[in-house]
């Protein structure tokens, strides 16, 4: 081989290497949410979340897939959420195939916080390219209102009772500590348990298997076409969704993704309540079916750490009550009668 051969080869070699390199660099990926995120609000109502993948000139890719990993907010601020046990944690962990460079899910936000998205897209020529991306949900400005309304009502108490209950005379420090004990009685806890169930069609065509879900951890979730493997390799056309029975709420939905024989998810249920799993596939031959699950959630009794800030505060409010109540009682100013 001459030498100009020699290079001309290495520099095609370098220029294949370092062009797969760059154009892996130029995919695009862009995540969105409808509604907005700023008009989103813990478990409220499913919001339509799309990523969208194309190449540096704004064509959608063709074929491959996206592995997406959503985490739920971390623990922080003076209150927990209204799922403490939820936070920091996975909360679903799927793959879709894209559809004209595009995966579209639906999901439920159960808390406030600051979420994070891993998204993962493979090309159909196996090319890898990743990208995080965050964004906040806020509470409802309805529940500060309530929290706040709830402590001053607790003030007003106190204060009541501090007036009611503290008589002119200076030996009143016994009926104080009988209503302070009386306060920090009311707020003994008491714990709740919850148990798994399950309850399935039997469907030949199809089959769902879930893990008995817990709250605190992601359970497994595995579709598969044609329980007694005859098709287990058939390509079919699947849409599965997940509602929370008692709420009627769908928390997690997927339309017409195309499987190969089987799915599989991991979700993490995030209250102790039953969930229906249904799985509808359509496959090429015309032939549809329908698997149905009813799982009800272990319930798991949150830390004590992440109810005594509300505790601590509501005990603060009811307290500054009773002493703003005491001492309009005994400070009374005494009118001069004398001309």
């Amino acid at each position: 081989m001459s030498l100009k051969n020699f290079f001309a080869t290495g520099a095609f070699a370098i220029s294949l290497f370092f062009g797969a390199s760059l154009w892996a660099e130029e995919i695009n990926l862009y995540f969105k949410t409808s509604p907005l995120p700023e008009r989103l609000r813990p478990f409220s109502e499913p919001a339509s979340l799309s990523l969208l993948a194309t190449a540096a000139d704004g064509t959608p890719l063709i074929g491959g897939w996206v592995n997406i990993r959503l985490e739920a907010p971390q623990a922080g601020g003076f209150f927990s959420t209204d799922f403490p046990l939820v936070e920091g944690t996975e909360l679903i962990e799927i793959r879709i195939p894209l559809k004209a460079g595009k995966a579209e899910w639906k999901y439920l936000f159960p808390i406030r916080g600051e979420y994070r998205l891993d998204a993962e897209v493979v090309t159909a020529a196996g090319t890898k390219i990743s990208k995080t991306f965050e964004f906040r949900i806020r509470e409802h400005g309805t529940k500060w209102f309530m929290l706040g309304s709830f402590t001053l009502g607790l003030f007003g108490v106190g204060f009541a009772a501090g007036r009611i209950f503290t008589p002119p005379a200076r030996h009143s420090k016994g009926a104080l500590h009988a209503i302070l004990l009386l306060v920090i009685a009311s707020f003994i806890l008491s714990g709740r348990s919850a148990f798994a169930q399950a309850a399935g069609d039997d469907n030949r065509l199809g089959r769902l298997d879930i893990d008995a879900p817990t709250v605190g951890k992601p359970a497994r979730i595995h579709w598969r076409l044609d329980a007694n493997g005859a098709s287990a390799k058939h390509r079919a056309v699947l849409s599965l969704a997940i509602t929370h029975v008692e709420k009627g709420l769908t928390v997690f939905a997927v339309d017409r993704i195309p499987v190969e024989g089987e799915y599989v998810m991991s979700f993490h249920f995030t209250d102790g309540a039953e969930y229906r799993v249904t799985a509808n596939v359509e496959t090429p031959d015309g032939k549809s079916s329908r698997a149905e699950q009813v799982v009800a959630v272990t319930g798991v009794e949150p830390p004590l750490s992440a109810m005594m800030p509300a505790i601590g505060l509501f005990l603060a409010a009811i307290v500054a009550g009773l002493g703003v109540g005491r001492w309009s009682r005994r400070s009374r100013p005494h009118h001069d009668l004398s001309i």
